[in-house]
C-alpha cells in the first residue's frame, strides 16, 4: 500500500544535511547551511527539491520500492516527513518523480525537435535513449520495477503512462514527419515501427545490463552497435536520409 499524507504541521524543520554517500556531497544544498522555518526562496525550494529525489532515488535503487519507506528517506534527507508530503503526497507520487526527474532531459529534447530534418533528429533522439538506458540509475528504476511493479500495478501504470508513453509519443511524431518528407517509405511511421527501433537500440543492451553483465562498456562499442543498428533500421523503412558516415 502507499504511504499517504500525514497532518499538517506548522513548519518544516530540516537540518544541515549529513554526507553519508557521494551523492549528497554533489549536491548544492550542501554548502554547511541550515534551513530554518518560515518561507525559504525559490533558488532554496528548488534546491530542496532536487537534493530529496536523488536522496529517494538512492535509497530506492538500495533498498527497491516496498523496502523504501517515506520515514527512511525523511531521516537520509535530515527532513521532516511533512517537508516530503508537502511535495508528494504518497511514495507512489514521489517515485513517480524521481523517473520523471531521471528521463526530463532527453523527454525535453524530445519534445523541442524542430522537425527540420525528422530522421537525423530521430537518430540523435536514439542515442540519447541508448545512453539514458544504461545508466546505472535507470537501470536501478528498471529493477524496481521488474521486482515491484506485479505488486504495485498502479505504480507499473503510472510510470508507463509517465515515461513510456512520453517517449514512444515522440518516438511516433520523429517518424511520421520523417514520411511526411519523403525520408522513409510509406507506411513505417506507425506504433510498431517505433516500438521495432525502441527494441533493435535497447532491447539487448538492457537485458544483459538488467543480468549484470556489463555490455558496451566502452564509447566506441556503444557508438558500433549503435551505428549498425541504426542502419539496419534504416534498410527496414527505406530511409532515404540521415545514414551515419563510416
Amino acid at each position: 500500500m502507499s504511504e499517504t499524507r500525514p497532518p499538517s504541521s506548522t513548519c518544516d524543520t530540516d537540518v544541515t544535511r549529513r554526507p553519508t554517500r557521494l551523492l549528497d556531497m554533489l549536491n548544492p544544498c550542501l554548502k554547511g547551511r541550515k534551513r530554518r522555518c518560515g518561507r525559504p526562496t525559490a533558488h532554496d525550494t528548488e534546491e530542496l527539491d532536487q537534493y530529496l529525489l536523488e536522496i529517494a532515488a538512492g535509497l530506492f535503487v538500495q533498498h527497491g520500492y516496498a523496502g523504501t519507506s517515506i520515514d527512511q528517506i525523511a531521516r537520509k534527507a535530515s527532513a521532516s516527513k511533512q517537508t516530503i508530503y508537502r511535495r508528494y503526497p504518497s511514495k507512489e507520487a514521489l517515485f513517480i518523480a524521481v523517473i520523471s526527474d531521471l528521463t526530463g532531459t532527453v523527454l525535453q529534447a524530445m519534445a523541442a525537435t524542430p522537425l527540420k530534418d525528422p530522421l537525423e533528429e530521430l537518430r540523435h533522439i536514439s542515442t540519447l535513449l541508448l545512453d539514458l538506458t544504461l545508466r546505472p540509475d535507470s537501470l536501478g528504476t528498471y529493477r524496481i520495477l521488474i521486482a515491484d511493479g506485479h505488486r504495485h500495478p498502479s505504480l507499473l501504470r503510472q510510470a508507463v503512462e509517465a515515461i513510456g508513453q512520453p517517449f514512444h509519443e515522440s518516438i511516433v511524431r520523429l517518424l511520421k514527419a520523417a514520411e511526411s518528407k519523403g525520408q522513409i517509405e510509406p507506411g513505417n511511421a506507425d506504433d510498431t515501427a517505433a516500438r521495432l527501433l525502441t527494441g533493435l537500440i535497447t532491447g539487448w543492451p538492457l537485458e544483459d545490463s538488467l543480468l549484470g553483465l556489463d555490455p558496451l562498456k566502452s564509447t566506441a562499442e556503444r557508438e558500433a552497435y549503435f551505428n549498425r543498428a541504426w542502419t539496419f533500421f534504416l534498410r527496414a523503412v527505406g530511409g532515404r536520409h540521415g545514414v551515419p558516415a563510416a
